[in-house]
């Protein structure tokens, strides 16, 4: 195993609480943040924006619980990401050579 128990929890809470908060904000139970509306790409409805990120916590969500050696890595080169970059967004798929804008 990759992460430690406590690593791993603490990125898995923030996994949920990520989770949580989208499906709150797809349910209209609180508006969007206005990160989230200027990240959107041009053309996209706010609803794919949201759906596509909870699926993206979910899935990540999965790895890790699953124990997974995906996680944590870069879904294109495979490269581990740094544990600052996990901390910061546990859901992270891409290494910042493969970010997209």
């Amino acid at each position: 195993m990759r992460f430690d128990p406590t690593t791993r929890a603490r990125r898995r809470q923030a996994l949920l609480d990520r989770g949580r908060t989208l499906a709150d904000v797809l349910a209209g139970k609180r508006p969007p943040s206005l990160e989230a509306l200027l990240a959107q790409k041009p053309g996209a409805r706010p609803e794919e924006v949201l759906r596509r990120a909870l699926d993206q916590v979910e899935r990540r969500r999965h790895l890790l619980d699953a124990g997974d050696d995906r996680y944590g890595r870069c879904d294109v080169c495979g490269a581990e990401l740094t544990a600052v970059a996990l901390d910061e967004l546990p859901w992270a798929d891409r290494c910042a050579a493969h970010m997209t804008v």
